[in-house]
């Protein structure tokens, strides 16, 4: 079972990325409960915590999926009664694509690039060797259509690496094309910039 050790967190400006944990279920349902956050995804919108519960506990049983979540600093003013807790996740969804989900009542506010920027250096730390591997890359996969999502990562770092046609069945939208963005290891770029 692979939980991510807890000490494990990064903080930026407004957010805080904590490993994910059982008790984070609600939060989670909420985001899949979410049609607009589900519809490029693999799975159906669901308001079953116990799905969430066990979607959680399924990516501790992986050994190459690595999750944390994503929410908001406290600040000056209260959140607003039955604000969720987490705001969003982020994390390896099957090591070296790395992937995030947000709430759609925090959408376009630049959460999601602060996040994946903040979690990509906890990535390659956490995949640079031993028992879990070393990845020299982190990618993401997305729709051609979500342009929001190429901008986030282009702002985090990634570059379109290619385009995949039809490979990606999703239970809404049919066949799907995939795009596929890179970030790689700073130090392998380095490496590859070197080299003639």
């Amino acid at each position: 079972m692979v939980v991510v050790d807890t000490k494990i967190t990064a903080r930026t400006e407004r957010l805080l990325i904590r490993p994910l944990v059982l008790e984070d279920a609600e939060d989670v349902m909420l985001m899949r409960s979410q049609p607009e956050v589900m519809k490029h995804t693999s799975i159906l919108p669901s308001t079953d915590i116990e799905k969430a519960k066990a979607w959680i506990q399924g990516s501790h049983n992986l050994d190459n999926c690595w999750n944390f979540v994503v929410e908001l600093l406290p600040s000056t003013s209260t959140p607003p009664a039955g604000a969720p807790r987490v705001i969003g996740l982020v994390g390896a969804v099957r090591a070296p694509e790395v992937g995030y989900m947000f709430n759609q009542n925090y959408w376009g506010k630049g959460y999601a690039t602060e996040a994946l920027k903040a979690f990509m250096p906890l990535f390659f730390d956490h995949f640079s060797g031993g028992e879990q591997g070393r990845f020299e890359y982190a990618e993401a996969h997305t729709d051609p259509e979500l342009v929001a999502s190429h901008n986030v990562l282009d702002k985090a770092g990634f570059k379109l690496h290619e385009k995949r046609e039809k490979d990606f069945e999703n239970p809404i939208l049919g066949w799907r094309d995939t795009l596929i963005y890179r970030m790689y290891r700073p130090d392998a770029e380095a490496v590859s910039h070197t080299n003639p």
